[in-house]
């Protein structure tokens, strides 16, 4: 690599000790492989009529596209000197190339196309993909038996009869009577705490919370371990005063990764 760019040099001379073996470069031919460099950039990078041709496209002088670019009046008149030694910089000349791609796309995946212009140059980046967030949830705080929920977590919630007497739960439920999570209240700390009954594509949320008592609340980022998040910190409401819950999911899970 030379100034950290991959860059392939035929008949490279390199020494190497004689006791030792260590490698050592000539400074004459470090200054041969810079020279290389600078002449495979020259070449790959925006010409100097492209970049003035840029410009005069989007109708700006050249003050006001160095303003746009970030750099100064003199960078820009050196990079459209038609007899210029020396390019703009791979910053610069990535910024000039989005603009004109944008311009002629109307709609750019940025990343993707910054990816491929390093794919070119000899890099090979592993960008991570992120999913789009999925719908809000909606769900309504319930008193649910809670031999129910372990029975019928996947399903809506059955009648209990009225002289049945059993231990009950606040929980979650859509709109089609789905229980989803359930609710408890952490005196000791003061914390509203969400229990998923199962797992759920996504690791992290805020929380639209309505109380009984007309009040609401926002739990925001809300992480989930180990099918558990913490909604509120300092409350005094407990999970008998929620009326509802609006959660928003922030990131989806891949597939592999949802337990």
């Amino acid at each position: 690599k030379v100034k950290g760019y991959p860059l392939i040099v035929e008949n490279a001379r390199i020494g190497v000790c004689d006791h030792c073996g260590a490698e050592h470069f000539d400074p004459n031919e470090t200054l041969r492989w810079r020279a290389l460099l600078q002449e495979k950039q020259l070449e790959s990078y925006l010409r100097p009529d492209d970049i003035k041709g840029l410009r005069k496209e989007l109708g700006l002088p050249m003050e006001q596209f160095a303003a746009l670019l970030g750099c100064t009046r003199q960078s820009l008149h050196n990079w459209e000197r038609s007899d210029r030694s020396v390019p703009q910089s791979r910053m610069a000349d990535l910024f000039m190339r989005l603009i004109r791609e944008s311009r002629s796309l109307g709609q750019l995946d940025v990343v993707g196309y910054l990816t491929a212009q390093a794919e070119k140059a000899g890099f090979h980046l592993a960008i991570s993909s992120k999913t789009k967030p999925t719908a809000p949830i909606l769900a309504f705080a319930r008193k649910v038996p809670i031999n129910l929920l372990s029975a019928q977590v996947h399903q809506p919630l059955s009648l209990v009869a009225d002289t049945e007497v059993q231990e009950e739960a606040v929980a979650l439920v859509t709109e089609d009577n789905k229980p989803i999570a359930t609710l408890s209240y952490d005196y000791q700390d003061a914390k509203l705490i969400l229990v998923f009954l199962h797992a759920v594509p996504f690791v992290e949320f805020d929380a639209e919370i309505q109380f009984k008592d007309g009040k609401n609340a926002t739990g925001k980022h809300a992480t989930i371990r180990n099918q558990e998040a913490t909604l509120l910190t300092k409350t005094t409401h407990t999970e008998d005063d929620v009326a509802q819950i609006r959660l928003l999911p922030q990131e989806l899970l891949s597939t592999s990764e949802i337990k």
